[in-house]
């Protein structure tokens, strides 16, 4: 799975956060604002990668064990797919 194309992401003031400037983005019509971690596993997403992959960087990363990861990761991948962000 990887991000399709057109997604941005950007630092705003502080805040992290995705928009759609692809063909998507007249489907789905504004931003997705994220944390630091989300914003750390979205970039991941930029190249083809999977759910195992995703969890190995964050638990590398983090001082986080690999259910923790796991979860975080999986929440925020369904959130992604939820709004179209992901080719899968």
């Amino acid at each position: 799975m990887k991000l399709k194309d057109g997604i941005i992401t950007t630092e705003v003031n502080g805040e992290f956060v995705a928009v759609d400037a692809g063909a998507i983005g007249k489907r789905f019509n504004g931003m997705l604002k994220l944390n630091k971690t989300a914003a750390f596993f979205i970039d991941l997403l930029k190249n083809e990668t999977d759910i195992d992959s995703i969890v190995a960087a964050m638990t590398e990363k983090y001082d986080v064990d690999a259910l923790t990861a796991k979860q975080s990761a999986e929440k925020g991948v369904e959130t992604l797919r939820s709004v179209g962000f992901i080719d899968e």
